[in-house]
């Protein structure tokens, strides 16, 4: 009967998030994880063939765990307290676990890899992007005048770009950044009047 494995897919890729907070996304080796986890290199190329495929699999593992509270938090009943919820979410996970916000962020799917990803990998970025685009969707269908575009752009784009200089430098998020971004996104998510054209 064959011995189960001592370590799991799951503590390989602990390893990968502990190197990546250490080192950052291009300075991970399998040697390092290895050593990280006090593992032969051999047992890390049994569950994962290459460097690319061990990075694609942290990459989507990272992702989907976030992108499932970040669902939840617009999913809230009150869907102004689920949108403050879910960027108050991302701000939180950037000053937490910078390194792995980093990771997701900041590497867009590929990024970090020189190779294409199995298709398995490939399906499971494809249902990630969907995901999101669907919680999205969702929720501007439960606010009167928000568009996808702007329920993205307010839920998505302006956190991220509010803590993106952050996550480049390693430096702590700034405490004044939340009480703005808030601001920001309930101004672009508050309803508004339709404007009346003057006849000419």
């Amino acid at each position: 009967m064959a011995r189960p494995p001592k370590y799991s897919s799951e503590q390989i890729l602990d390893a990968v998030i502990e190197v990546l907070r250490r080192r950052g996304p291009a300075e991970v080796t399998i040697a390092m994880v290895a050593d990280v986890l006090g593992a032969p290199s051999g047992s890390i190329y049994h569950r994962f063939p290459s460097r690319d495929a061990l990075m694609a699999s942290a990459w989507l593992r990272t992702g989907e765990r976030f992108q499932a509270q970040l669902r939840d938090a617009l999913a809230a009943t009150d869907p102004a307290g689920g949108a403050l919820a879910a960027v108050d979410l991302m701000l939180d996970w950037a000053r937490r676990r910078p390194g792995e916000a980093a990771f997701f962020l900041l590497y867009p799917r590929g990024g970090f890899t020189t190779t294409e990803w199995p298709p398995v990998l490939s399906r499971r970025a494809v249902r990630l992007a969907n995901d999101i685009t669907d919680g999205l969707r969702t929720f501007a269908a439960r606010v009167p005048g928000i568009s996808l575009a702007l329920a993205r752009f307010a839920l998505l784009d302006v956190p991220q770009a509010a803590i993106r200089r952050s996550l480049i430098s390693g430096s702590a998020l700034d405490h004044e950044i939340q009480g703005l971004v808030e601001e920001t996104v309930q101004t672009l998510l508050a309803p508004t009047e339709p404007v009346t054209r003057m006849a000419s």
